[in-house]
């Protein structure tokens, strides 16, 4: 009996920790990450509406707990992804500046902006391991979302035409990923029978055509609220598929 059941335990412990599951966890993690930012980000540009600040904390929140499950699974650099993120997080606040209203320190900025490029980076390596429509579907929420949040960190920026290092954008390249994006609609809707699911596609592809110049070529100046609005709808649709 003592031998049957530490193999049963085995069989639980691969189970709990596989890297699919690992996988999944660190999708999850990429999109509650990139969330945070955007509405982090949308702090400043909103004059610090609480419903930004409010988002900003729960998406925080849920990033660091999706950090601490794919620790325990033993995803790939969880132990480094750790280390940054308790590098910035605690200082990821906004400070309010008469003749510059509200700010970021630059330090963090960019602390924030190299760990996305990172998690992002880890997902895009192993993209073609996600062949399940529910995974697909999930990686098109991730790509949209990390695409989303770039345009928010970069466009709040004091200087709207800050470089960005050659190391982030190598990592998460805002018109690269775009067109991942609509190709992954393309599939889904490849995978789909139902003349239902293939329109609600259709309509988050034409959604994100309507914001797509904006957010990867960071023009969309006064769109803020457009942008995040829309991105939060073509989020619900595919999730709610």
């Amino acid at each position: 009996m003592k031998c049957i059941r530490s193999v049963c335990l085995l069989v639980i412990s691969l189970c709990v920790f596989s890297p699919a599951h690992a996988n999944e966890t660190l999708l999850n993690h990429v999109k509650a990450t990139s969330q945070a930012m955007s509405a982090f980000y949308m702090q400043g540009l909103s004059e610090g509406n609480d419903k930004y600040v409010n988002e900003f904390e729960k998406f925080k929140r849920q990033s660091f707990t999706l950090l601490s499950q794919y620790a325990r699974e033993n995803g790939p650099k969880a132990k480094e992804l750790q280390l940054q993120w308790q590098g910035f997080s605690d200082r990821l606040v906004h400070t309010y500046d008469k003749e510059y209203g509200w700010e970021v320190d630059s330090r963090v900025r960019q602390d924030f902006r190299s760990y996305l490029s990172d998690i992002y980076e880890l997902v895009d390596n192993q993209k073609s391991n996600y062949t399940s429509k529910l995974q697909r579907q999930l990686l098109s929420v991730v790509q949209m979302e990390a695409v989303s949040a770039r345009f928010f960190d970069v466009s709040s920026s004091y200087n709207v035409k800050v470089a960005i290092f050659a190391s982030d954008m190598n990592k998460l390249n805002p018109k690269t990923i775009s067109a991942e994006f609509k190709k992954n609609l393309d599939t889904l809707a490849n995978m789909n029978d139902s003349a239902t699911n293939i329109r609600q596609l259709a309509s988050v592809k034409l959604k994100w055509n309507f914001i797509e110049n904006s957010v990867v070529n960071y023009e969309g100046h006064g769109a803020y609220f457009l942008v995040y609005a829309t991105k939060n709808k073509i989020q619900q649709a595919l999730a709610a598929r």
